[in-house]
């Protein structure tokens, strides 16, 4: 989809249907929501804003009720359908991927973007310290059951494989973030755009 083509008639409504707060959430939303603890560094959710400042610079707009929470479950779902119809039991094709592959990918990307130690010229091993910033957001709790269905088969087919949804979460976003700081705002940009009509949010 163009970005020039983006209209905002829909926008509100779609951002609505993907988080799938209601008013009356206000009063229930222990039962109908999963608290999420989102780690990255600050500057990660400022990089996060300004994405979104430049994306509404291009689109006059259009996504002015979009927000980082928005942004997280969106990569969130991503993933989610990536996962639902793309993974299959060996590799079929070059759009297919295998639950192998996923948990390896998941791991170097947890390794390299939360990494719990260090080696250094000596070949040393020192414990890594950083100040995390936690964002929180609410998560429908019938999407967190996809995500924790697919942790627990993947640890149950990979006994090096551990990981928690927070976790899950923070990776897609830290390194939706890594993209964004090698230069590839506009394809990301299209691409989000590209994503945010073509998904269900039901």
């Amino acid at each position: 989809m163009r970005i020039e083509k983006v209209g905002d008639g829909v926008v509100s409504e779609r951002l609505r249907k993907l988080t799938g707060f209601t008013w009356g959430d206000l009063f229930y939303r222990g039962k109908r929501f999963v608290k999420i603890k989102v780690r990255a560094e600050k500057i990660d959710i400022d990089r996060a804003e300004v994405f979104i400042s430049d994306l509404n610079a291009i689109t006059k707009g259009a996504f002015a009720d979009l927000s980082v929470d928005h942004l997280i479950h969106i990569l969130y779902e991503d993933f989610l359908l990536t996962v639902r119809e793309y993974m299959t039991d060996i590799k079929r094709d070059a759009n297919s991927i295998t639950q192998e592959e996923v948990v390896k990918s998941l791991l170097v990307k947890r390794n390299t973007y939360f990494p719990r130690s260090k080696r250094n010229e000596e070949g040393e091993i020192s414990l890594v310290r950083k100040r995390w910033h936690i964002y929180d957001i609410h998560l429908r709790r019938d999407a967190a059951q996809r995500g924790e269905v697919f942790l627990n088969d993947a640890a149950s087919e990979f006994l090096e494989f551990e990981m928690s949804l927070d976790e899950l979460i923070s990776i897609l976003f830290v390194d939706f973030i890594a993209q964004l700081r090698r230069g590839n705002q506009k394809m990301l940009i299209n691409a989000l755009i590209d994503r945010f009509y073509s998904h269900d949010f039901e």
